[in-house]
């Protein structure tokens, strides 16, 4: 008499989200250019924002009345941050697109066969490292420019909208390098996803000028400079809320969109 016996084949390895998030942190860390432009950046945005605040001193006395009239200290040295425009999405991008470069993707999916999961945890990674930088060199280049404004006025932390706008400065570049990541997600090339980051948020608005309805005013660059980053809010910009939620859908959408198109291809 013969008797069978079952094996139960193996069980498939269990995942929860905080293990796939230390995984992705330990990656975006490895990345040489997360170090460089995490490193570069800072040091960018403070030079900058001092040149910016010394070269104001210097013209303050030619300036005219009506520009002092709506003279604005905190948006003035915050053009500081124009570095992270750029530098930050290009980031976001990279945390996507170079898995898909250099075929690390593959290994990344039999690990964690949930591809929402890896996107929500790259996302998590993304926000969490660069949300600290963001806030840290933002306030750091506004007491660097305010130091060197000589005798132009300065504002301080006290003022009303000087704290709101540096906070949703930080956290607003935070936001365009999620867009980033999201758009790395839905084109998989970096070369693709920059320009097509370029193309929305320094490009369609310059183009949407000559359209009625101000819709260039919803350029991510045009709201960061005259709604987020501003105390002095000029007359048919957004207001500071309404521009970061702005942004947070243009970020949201592109995740949400490459999400969808990651839970549908082979890679």
């Amino acid at each position: 008499m013969s008797v069978t016996t079952f094996v139960s084949p193996p069980a498939a390895p269990h995942y929860r989200l905080g293990d796939v998030v230390r995984s992705e942190r330990t990656k975006f860390l490895s990345l040489r250019s997360t170090r460089w432009i995490l490193a570069a950046f800072p040091v960018a945005a403070v030079v900058l924002g001092m040149v910016i605040g010394a070269a104001t001193g210097a013209h303050w006395p030619h300036i005219s009345a009506a520009s002092r009239a709506h003279w604005d200290p905190t948006n003035n040295i915050l053009a500081g941050l124009i570095p992270g425009y750029i530098v930050l999405p290009v980031l976001g991008v990279l945390m996507m697109s170079s898995e898909y470069s250099s075929g690390s993707i593959r290994s990344t999916l039999v690990a964690v066969p949930r591809r929402e999961m890896v996107l929500v945890a790259k996302a998590i990674v993304y926000a969490a490292a660069v949300l600290a930088v963001c806030e840290v060199v933002t306030f750091a280049t506004f007491f660097a420019g305010q130091a060197v404004m000589g005798t132009a006025p300065r504002a301080t932390l006290g003022q009303p909208g000087v704290l709101r706008a540096l906070l949703l400065s930080g956290a607003f570049l935070v936001l365009m390098g999620l867009f980033g990541l999201g758009l790395g997600a839905i084109l998989r090339r970096s070369a693709a996803a920059v320009a097509v980051y370029a193309g929305v948020a320094l490009v369609l608005p310059s183009l949407l000028i000559a359209l009625p309805g101000n819709l260039w005013r919803f350029g991510p660059i045009i709201i960061l400079g005259n709604s987020v980053g501003a105390v002095n809010i000029l007359p048919g910009f957004l207001s500071p809320w309404a521009g970061f939620a702005a942004m947070a859908a243009y970020a949201t959408a592109a995740l949400v969109a490459g999400a969808a198109l990651r839970a549908r291809r082979d890679t």
